[in-house]
C-alpha cells in the first residue's frame, strides 16, 4: 500500500507532465497550476529583470487571479548560449498565496524543446526541482503536425486601450478557426515577452496591470529534487 507521500509524489508527477505538455503545447489549463492561455503575441526574449503583470478572470468558476511573467536571470547552456530563467506567478488576490513556476529556457517557453530546468514553488512549501529525465521526456516530444486546425489571423486595424492613467496605442489581431473566433489579442511593442495588453478567448481573458524593469525571483531557497515514485 502507498503512503501518503508516495501518492502525494504521484500526484505531482502527473501533474508537472501534464503542466509541461500543455505549457509547450500553449494551453496550459491545470488545477493548482499557472492557467495560462495560448499566448499568440511574438515571443521576444527581454533583457533580465523584465516583467509584466496581467489580472487574469476565468469564467470557469468566476475566477480571477494576478499573473506575474517574468525574466529573472541568465546562464550559459552546456553549448555555451544563452539561457534565461523565465518565472510564472499565479497568486491569488484573496489569499495573497502563490504557484510559482520558474523555467530555464532558451527561447519562447511555448515551442518544444526550450526548456532546460523547471522548479515549481506552492505556497509556503518547500521549492521543488523537476527531474531532468522528465525535462528531457517533454523536450523529446514531437511537435504537432497537424496544420489544418491552426488558428488563421485578421488583422482588425489600431486601437487606443487605457490602462489604468496610460493609453497605449495598441495593433489588434483576432485568431479564428473553421468554426469560431479563439481569440482577439490587443499588443503593444513596448509590453515585454509576447508584447500582449489584452487577450480575450470563450473562456478566460488577460488584462495588462503593469509592467517594468526591475524583477527578481520569488524563490529564494534552494529546490529540492522531486524523487520520482517507484513503478511496483
Amino acid at each position: 500500500m502507498r503512503s501518503q507521500k508516495s501518492l502525494w509524489c504521484l500526484v505531482l508527477t502527473v501533474a508537472v507532465v501534464s503542466f509541461l505538455v500543455g505549457t509547450q503545447l500553449s494551453s496550459a489549463q491545470m488545477p493548482g497550476m499557472p492557467n495560462m492561455p495560448k499566448m499568440y503575441g511574438e515571443f521576444k526574449m527581454p533583457a533580465v529583470g523584465s516583467y509584466v503583470t496581467y489580472k487574469a478572470s476565468f469564467k470557469v468558476n468566476n475566477v480571477d487571479k494576478i499573473t506575474k511573467l517574468s525574466i529573472v536571470g541568465k546562464e550559459k547552456s552546456d553549448k555555451e548560449t544563452d539561457v534565461y530563467w523565465y518565472e510564472i506567478q499565479d497568486i491569488d488576490p484573496k489569499t495573497g498565496e502563490a504557484v510559482i513556476s520558474k523555467l530555464l529556457i532558451s527561447g519562447n517557453p511555448q515551442e518544444i524543446g526550450t526548456m532546460y530546468r523547471m522548479i515549481i514553488k506552492q505556497g509556503k512549501e518547500q521549492a521543488i526541482e523537476i527531474p531532468q529525465s522528465m525535462i528531457s521526456l517533454i523536450n523529446a516530444s514531437p511537435a504537432p503536425k497537424d496544420t489544418a486546425n491552426q488558428p488563421k489571423m485578421k488583422n482588425m486595424g489600431m486601437e487606443k486601450m487605457k490602462i489604468k492613467d496610460q493609453v497605449m496605442d495598441c495593433a489588434h489581431m483576432r485568431y479564428f478557426n473553421k468554426e469560431k473566433t479563439m481569440a482577439d489579442v490587443w499588443s503593444n511593442a513596448k509590453v515585454p515577452l509576447f508584447g500582449m495588453v489584452k487577450t480575450s478567448t470563450e473562456d478566460a481573458s488577460f488584462e495588462l496591470v503593469g509592467y517594468g524593469t526591475n524583477a527578481v525571483s520569488a524563490i529564494t531557497e534552494t529546490p529540492k529534487m522531486l524523487e520520482l515514485p517507484e513503478q511496483k
